[in-house]
């Protein structure tokens, strides 16, 4: 079942990108993006997850998640950060947040959790 689904992974960082690619490839279709703008272009409602860096070169992931919201993309969003969440403003409806460094399981349990948890509003 999880094969199926798609996770569109927003990271700037090749080196990291690549990683959490590793992490999730086999169990989900992923695409990538590495700034803002791609990924509002590329978050569209085929996308199952967006697994979404707090910090990229052209905008806040807070500020992607809100024109998400904005243009009515529902899709479920957990936000990498290297900052704690509770020191960022506005991170309300971001469904989930990984602090780096994660390990492997943490970034798989967290994707399958929200997924799970989004399955009867999809």
């Amino acid at each position: 079942m999880t094969a199926e689904r798609t996770v569109l992974l927003v990271e700037d960082n090749d080196d990291l990108a690549s990683l959490y690619r590793r992490y999730l490839d086999g169990e989900y279709r992923v695409r990538s993006a590495r700034t803002g703008r791609e990924a509002i272009r590329k978050a569209t409602p085929a996308v199952d997850l967006v697994v979404l860096d707090h910090k990229l070169p052209d905008m806040l992931g807070t500020d992607i998640h809100d024109q998400f919201r904005t243009s009515g993309l529902t899709t479920p969003v957990v936000m990498v950060s290297g900052t704690d969440p509770e020191l960022l403003p506005d991170s309300d409806g971001i469904a989930a947040w990984l602090i780096k460094p994660f390990y492997k399981e943490e970034l798989q349990e967290t994707v399958q959790a929200v997924l799970t948890a989004a399955e009867p509003e999809r």
